[in-house]
């Protein structure tokens, strides 16, 4: 699907999507040419979400139900893993996307 002024592409990923644990589902992802926005329904409030990708260096931590790869490559496929975390380690859901060309 097209995005906001053809500078975007929103995948949404809900319908049909797994449940990867109690309450926590991909939504979309807007990706452009160099970056990515991924959200997701919220897992608990007292939960936190560590995202990898294999593509990029590093590894990210936030409380939020969104996060935003930047600095990407264009026409380039990218494999996010979200680990949900409480108490350590729970549940690890995945998602690819590509980015505009």
């Amino acid at each position: 699907m097209n995005g906001v002024n053809g500078n975007a592409r929103t995948f949404p990923v809900a319908e049909g999507a797994p449940e990867y644990c109690t309450g926590f589902t991909f939504l979309t992802v807007k990706a452009t040419r160099t970056s990515a926005k991924l959200t997701w329904t919220r897992a608990g409030s007292e939960t936190r979400y560590l995202i990898f990708a294999q593509e990029v260096y590093g590894v990210h931590f936030t409380k939020k139900e969104r996060f935003e790869l930047v600095g990407l490559q264009p026409n380039t496929t990218y494999h996010v893993f979200v680990l949900v975390e409480r108490r350590g380690p729970e549940w690890i859901a995945f998602i690819s996307f590509e980015t505009l060309g």
